[in-house]
């Protein structure tokens, strides 16, 4: 009995081990969604508006070497909304969308055999913006990000990560007279899950 229970302990380990190992791939995934309301005033105008968000991202990597996986992150992110004129009671409504991908990397700085690691993360996005108005407008947006935190594992397969970090991102609208570019950047905090694959 003790030998059996030895072998699954040890086979366990084995299969914890190897996560980080090169020749594994990562696949992993977060989102949200959030709605909000929003007032605007001025001394001579007043709006209120109603906003839904649905942001999605994924990755796909490959450990090139052991605990250094390299790959790709796709996102995609959904902006409507509703807005009506506090003094004429009229509005209108926004509808619009954000696709992108880019590179990232990931370093796992502790030993295979935790049950959780710390690690750092990078990447870069580069991304259209599209209206779907009348107008249609389009633009690009290009994010860069680098986080670290933490990835805890279920088992030899699955785990949740926690990621904390900056983020710099601009947007661009072009083809319309309401042309604009702006810059954000700040704190980001990011929760996801992680999927570790010899094949796919």
């Amino acid at each position: 009995m003790k030998s059996l229970l030895t072998s699954i302990f040890l086979l366990l380990i084995l299969n914890v081990n190897a996560q980080l190992d090169k020749g594994i791939w990562l696949v992993g995934g977060s989102g949200n969604f959030y709605t909000y309301n929003e007032d605007f005033s001025t001394p001579t105008y007043n709006q209120t508006a109603k906003f839904t968000n649905i942001d999605f991202a994924a990755s796909i990597g490959y450990f090139i070497i052991d605990k250094f996986p390299v790959g790709i992150r796709p996102s995609f992110s959904s902006y409507k909304g509703k807005v009506v004129s506090a003094s004429t009671g009229s509005g209108g409504s926004t509808n619009s969308y954000q696709l992108a991908i880019g590179p990232y990397a990931r370093y796992y700085f502790l030993r295979s055999d935790r049950p959780f690691n710390i690690l750092a993360d990078v990447s870069y996005q580069f991304g259209i913006n599209k209206n779907l108005g009348v107008l249609h407008e389009k633009g690009e947006s290009n994010t860069f990000s680098i986080m670290a935190g933490t990835e805890v594992f279920f088992n030899n397969t699955a785990g949740l990560e926690i990621l904390l970090g900056y983020l710099k991102k601009t947007e661009s609208i072009e083809n319309s007279p309401g042309a604009f570019k702006n810059g954000k950047s700040g704190f980001q905090v990011s929760i996801g899950f992680t999927l570790h694959f010899e094949k796919l």
